[in-house]
């Protein structure tokens, strides 16, 4: 939240612009989770993990 908090009012209604290469690099991710799901960890495990 601290670094959501530090946004300003145009910063954070700023529509984000991703490059062809941070594009190639989400679609090649999301194909990987696709084939290989199994080493996802859920949100969850993760969130409580950090609360500890």
């Amino acid at each position: 939240m601290a670094l959501w908090d530090s946004l300003t009012d145009a910063e954070r209604d700023a529509e984000l612009e991703l490059t062809e290469g941070q594009r190639g690099e989400l679609d090649r991710r999301w194909t990987d989770h696709v084939a290989n799901p199994e080493p996802a960890i859920p949100w969850s495990d993760v969130r409580a993990k950090l609360l500890e």
